[in-house]
């Protein structure tokens, strides 16, 4: 192009010089003075040298003005370039911090391993200075991060003492995120309710756009983790519960039971084993049918469980037989318990409907580890036999295990 120019520019002057020759040629045909004549024709031939210098001064300023433009251009063009390198590279960060936080949530099986998750992956992903987690369930799951100790503190809230409640949940909780001076609150909702929110602080600089939009995938991230979290306890407390009576069934008494034995094993502390069995329970069966006998077994196990300590443990052994583990009870004590679970039982009849009301009694054996067993299978045979003494014995009583008993049968 600026060959074109200068070509075009020499033609203009070659054409001039042209002119001006021819001009000259007439003048000094006309004119009588040969000096005036060669006078005219230079200061022809100048004004024509200084419009081209003229010209070629303004083509001049023209591609200077053409060329800042397009040095303009290619600056906005580069800074547009930046611009769309640094969101790829934040992009791809935040994807990086995204995929680490959801292989925690596929391992987390609780919910305070989710709460944790966040809290480890959000403070670095997000330069934050304070991080604040809350779940809610039957109680609160409060979390907390701090920069000045870097450590991860957890507990758990009852809603009852609103006094241990934080107060920034105490007001009312937004439906997306919501800015605050400190930062911003994200809510997680799942079935347009509240599970959680996510509290995030920080003094400078205010949360971008794209940090804005990287916290909304989060929190559906976290409603789905806490989702999955509350199918694996409902899976585990059906794999784990009696579906009539709702206590633990049998697969869960024979791991517990395991694990209380050796437990008290290692920290040597006596462990009661308590069996109890309906008494005459296929009569009732037999005289008001089998739904009858379900509602008694149910009504019983509500009874049992409402007396006994958060310690204790209760498990539907099989048919109307229920086993109770009494943690660091000595037999004194645990006749005392079984005792007073005979007399809950038969002092107070069973209400079925409103015309029928049964009076229901138990025989419970007992039987004391590791006085009386040195493994958990042992513990039971010694519960059973002790329960096989109470039957012969005429039931609706409580018996304690001998050795001698070992030597009987069934019940």
């Amino acid at each position: 192009m600026r060959v074109r120019t200068w070509l075009a520019l020499g033609g203009a002057v070659l054409l001039w010089f042209l002119i001006c020759g021819g001009v000259f040629g007439v003048l000094l045909r006309s004119a009588r003075d040969l000096w005036l004549a060669a006078l005219g024709a230079g200061s022809l031939a100048a004004l024509g040298f200084l419009g081209s210098l003229v010209a070629i001064l303004l083509r001049q300023l023209s591609l200077a003005s053409e060329q800042q433009q397009r040095l303009q251009s290619l600056q906005a063009e580069w800074q547009m370039t930046q611009e769309s390198l640094r969101q790829l590279l934040s992009q791809r960060d935040q994807l990086g911090q995204l995929v680490q936080l959801l292989r925690q949530f596929v391992l987390a099986t609780n919910r305070k391993e989710v709460l944790t998750a966040l809290l480890r992956e959000l403070p670095a992903a997000l330069r934050l200075d304070r991080a604040e987690v809350v779940i809610f369930n039957a109680s609160i799951l409060h979390g907390m991060w701090d920069a000045s100790d870097n450590q991860i503190h957890v507990r758990e809230i009852d809603t009852r003492d609103r006094s241990t409640v934080p107060v920034w949940i105490q007001e009312r909780l937004p439906r997306g995120i919501a800015r605050t001076r400190e930062g911003v609150i994200v809510p997680v909702l799942t079935d347009d309710n509240h599970s959680a929110l996510i509290r995030l602080s920080r003094t400078t600089p205010p949360f971008s756009t794209e940090e804005l939009r990287f916290l909304e995938v989060v929190a559906s991230q976290t409603a789905l983790a806490l989702e999955r979290v509350k199918l694996i306890a409902f899976l585990e407390r059906l794999s784990l519960t009696d579906p009539l009576t709702g206590v633990a069934n049998r697969r869960h008494l024979e791991w517990r039971l395991s694990e209380e034995v050796a437990r008290s094993s290692r920290y040597q502390y006596p462990l009661s084993a308590l069996m109890l069995d309906i008494d005459h329970f296929k009569q009732v069966n037999d005289t008001y049918g089998h739904q009858v006998g379900d509602e008694v077994l149910k009504q019983l196990a509500q009874r049992l469980q409402q007396t006994l300590r958060r310690t204790d443990f209760i498990a539907r052994y099989g048919g109307e037989e229920f086993l109770i583990l009494a943690p660091q009870t000595p037999s004194d004590r645990a006749l005392l318990m079984a005792e007073r679970l005979r007399q809950l039982v038969a002092n107070k009849p069973f209400s079925i409907t409103p015309d029928l009301n049964l009076t229901i009694t138990v025989s419970i054996g007992v039987a004391i580890f590791p006085d009386h067993a040195q493994n958990e299978s042992e513990l039971v045979k010694a519960a059973d036999a002790a329960l096989y003494r109470a039957k012969e014995m005429g039931r609706n009583r409580v018996c304690l295990f001998e050795p001698a008993m070992a030597q009987g049968g069934g019940k």
